[in-house]
């Protein structure tokens, strides 16, 4: 009892830190945001062209839906594409089509009338219809396919097509979209970026063909606006491994550091930049833009620097304070234009649409800002985590794990040695919270959490397989080790730099020939050859001769085993039952991405059956999704259904590698994984006093046991934590829980149709 008081007490020492946050003022925020969007939207027709001022506004929207969640949002935004019939300028005559300065349906390759697939894009993620990207794909597939590299000859159309160059990859997976971004951005940058890092808004402008009234550079806000919130937005949905990532990610602070060294005392930024009085006084879109900018970039972690903070909280004091009125209208915008104008009026009643969509954006990030500290549901998730993890770390870094752990069996257990209970415990605990361990440091109180466990996970990594230690770990005698030995090679896969790396040479070698010695054991002809494969294939990662028969025979097997629609076969013959969960489908993937990152030439294309693999793990996501009820259960069925919430682990996978289907948005998986544990885990008998999970699936239920369960084996629920390896400001935490797809069905709402994922087995050896 002593110990699981100490897990409580914790857990609520910490709740009170969190709490003491400042949530009133991101709730004041929301509020605000809900009132200046229904304002513009009772008065404002969404039946209107899809031209860029317009446009500008739905990407604010968008972001505010994606927060809040408000249905009548999406549907105002999803009535003016209907309007639009999904399209920018509409011609049809490719022959006709031009990209310099127009209004009317030939220009179709100029981006003030591109920008709209933003919106539409984010509306086809949320609802997939080929009819919502069906122009957008057509005009930027045609435009890629010419040889004009200067489409974006003026700055705001950094913010108009580069997002949208980002979300149509992301969307069809076209290299293509990445490649001309950079091509495109090259040539921008040619004929407008300043050596200050500031960019004029086209070649007009550059200095000192035109100067300011005073005779200085003319950088006009709006227009470095538009690029700064651009390249946040492109930063954000650019692939991790790109290779031009970190060139614009140094752009983006390039840009922000010289915006921040430009900001007046009162927080707003002038029309001109560096000539306060060639158009004196405050103004609201590019301010906007600015604050949205950079607290992105405070809130994702690139700009550490105190001075950046300091400006956006200076800027959002201004949008709060001065541009938003007490009508709840966003006044002081500069009007349509293309430079600041001397003496030209910019009051309280300037109210635009593009301007109210960017103040909607730095509101949006301004109440990330505010709840990364204390977002609801990771905090859930982190106690849960703790409640989990701390009962076997604390223990088996003092090694008093074997002494300590209340061990609980099935009621028809088969006999086996009960310390393989030990292993099964450890091995898969860090399975699943590995991810979140690998978090980079902070000083939050997550972060102190995260921090503990990790240096307790060290230790007990090295107890394992230290036979000096009380908690060294059953390595032979029994082939459970084999299983289990594969869950712990997995937790390094996955937490590789933060949970492999650090431990000792002596801690290393041992793991190693540890892992080999298992080669001994025969593995039975089911999921079982994955734990062989997924050995194997870390080994080969760290290059510590590894046996890629073994690799190669599980992968192929499991090609030959696949029945289609995203289901595996457990061996021959087909079990209706969670082991497509449980392993097959996690392992398989880990251990193609594991012969990859090795580097190792064997006659099978590892990255050709690794992308093959990942569709069908989306396609399987998209199933359990969709067997998540209204409610926030799901079908209980088949064996080792005491695993409890590690029947989901793929889907929690997808969203931890931002691998979610059409359809599937990560604050929607949220909703759905938070109502499921919810629903399994609260108030419910689930850990014995000593702070050990019980048998059962929701609750203490014996009854429900196999053979070879024991209260180890169920710490296989943690692999359903895999999103909080994704840092508090990713969208798989702020953005707001949307309905799951039954959730929609059931309640009469549109929701994705579902159809068979189709794809061959066969693949042909490279030799």
């Amino acid at each position: 009892m002593k110990l699981r008081t100490a897990i409580v007490m914790a857990i609520i020492g910490v709740t009170n830190i969190m709490l003491s946050a400042s949530t009133p003022e991101a709730q004041k925020v929301r509020d605000i945001i809900t009132k200046v969007n229904n304002r513009w939207q009772a008065e404002h027709t969404p039946e209107t062209w899809a031209f860029w001022d317009n446009a500008a506004y739905h990407t604010g929207n968008m972001e505010a839906y994606s927060l809040i969640g408000n249905p009548d949002w999406l549907e105002y935004s999803e009535r003016w594409a209907e309007h639009n019939e999904w399209q920018g300028a509409k011609s049809r005559d490719k022959s006709a089509w031009v990209y310099d300065y127009g209004e009317d349906d030939n220009h179709v390759l100029f981006g003030d009338w591109q920008i709209c697939f933003q919106t539409y894009a984010d509306l086809y993620r949320i609802l997939p219809d080929d009819k919502r990207i069906r122009r957008a794909k057509e005009v930027m597939e045609y435009q890629m396919s010419t040889p004009q590299s200067d489409y974006w000859w003026w700055a705001d159309g950094l913010y108009m097509v580069m997002p949208v160059m980002t979300k149509l990859h992301n969307l069809t997976g076209d290299s293509r979209y990445l490649d001309k971004l950079y091509e495109y951005l090259l040539y921008a940058d040619s004929i407008m970026l300043d050596d200050s890092g500031l960019y004029y808004r086209d070649a007009k402008y550059v200095y000192p063909k035109h100067t300011s009234v005073n005779g200085k550079k003319d950088f006009w806000a709006r227009g470095d606006g538009w690029v700064l919130a651009g390249l946040a937005k492109v930063i954000k949905d650019l692939p991790a491994d790109y290779e031009h990532r970190q060139f614009f990610i140094d752009k983006y602070k390039r840009l922000a550091k010289a915006v921040v060294d430009c900001q007046q005392p009162e927080g707003y930024w002038t029309r001109s930049l560096l000539d306060p009085e060639h158009a004196p006084g405050p103004e609201t879109s590019g301010t906007a833009f600015f604050t949205y900018g950079l607290l992105w970039g405070i809130n994702n972690g690139l700009l550490t620097d105190p001075e950046y903070t300091q400006a956006a909280l200076k800027g959002w004091n201004y949008l709060s304070k001065t541009a938003l009125q007490k009508d709840y209208t966003i006044g002081y915008v500069q009007p349509i234009g293309e430079k600041a104008i001397p003496g030209q009026v910019v009051d309280r009643k300037s109210v635009t649409n593009f301007g109210t969509g960017a103040f909607l954006l730095a509101a949006c990030e301004y109440v990330r800002f505010l709840e990364k500290e204390v977002n609801a549901d990771r905090k859930y998730w982190a106690d849960f985590a703790y409640q989990l993890a701390y009962p076997i770390l604390s223990n088996m870094a003092n090694g008093t794990l074997s002494s300590n752990m209340s061990i609980e069996v099935s009621p028809n257990w088969d006999g086996r040695d009960k310390r393989v209970a030990l292993m099964e415990a450890f091995g898969r605990l860090m399975a699943g919270i590995a991810p979140w361990l690998s978090l980079p440091d902070d000083d939050t109180p997550e972060g102190l959490m995260r921090r503990q466990l990790r240096e307790l996970a060290l230790k007990s990594y090295a107890n394992a397989v230290d036979p000096s230690s009380p908690d060294y770990l059953l390595w032979s005698g029994e082939g459970q080790a084999l299983v289990d030995a594969a869950y712990i090679a997995q937790s390094f896969t996955r937490g590789f730099d933060a949970l492999w790396l650090p431990l000792d040479t002596v801690t290393k070698q041992r793991y190693i020939e540890k892992f080999k010695g298992l080669r001994s054991i025969d593995p039975p002809y089911t999921n079982w050859l994955l734990f062989s494969s997924m050995i194997e294939s870390f080994l080969a990662r760290i290059d510590a001769d590894a046996d890629i028969y073994r690799i190669n025979s599980a992968i192929r097997k499991f090609q030959e085993w696949y029945v289609g629609d995203g289901w595996y076969a457990d061996g021959p013959d087909f079990a209706f039952d969670y082991y497509s969960s449980y392993v097959i489908h996690p392992m398989y993937l880990e251990t193609l991405s594991n012969m990859m990152q090795s580097g190792e030439r064997t006659r099978i294309p590892y990255a050709d059956y690794y992308r093959q693999a990942l569709e069908r793990s989306k396609r399987y996501s998209q199933i359990l999704e969709r067997m998540i009820s209204p409610e926030g259960t799901f079908p209980v069925f088949g064996r080792s259904i005491p695993y409890r919430t590690g029947a989901l682990q793929p889907l929690a996978m997808m969203a931890w590698q931002e691998c979610l289907p059409e359809g599937m948005t990560p604050g929607q998986i949220r909703g759905a994984l938070t109502n499921v544990m919810h629903n399994m885990f609260d108030d419910k008998e689930n850990f014995n006093d000593s702070g050990f999970l019980t048998i059962g699936f929701a609750g203490r239920q014996p009854n429900v046991a196999d053979w070879y369960t024991n209260n180890g084996s169920l710490y296989l629920t943690s692999l359903s934590l895999l999103p909080l390896g994704l840092p508090a400001s990713h969208p798989f935490w702020t953005e707001a829980p949307l309905p799951t797809t039954s959730q929609k069905a059931w309640s009469g709402q549109p929701f994705p149709k579902d159809y068979r994922h189709a794809d061959s087995p066969t693949r042909r050896d490279l030799f």
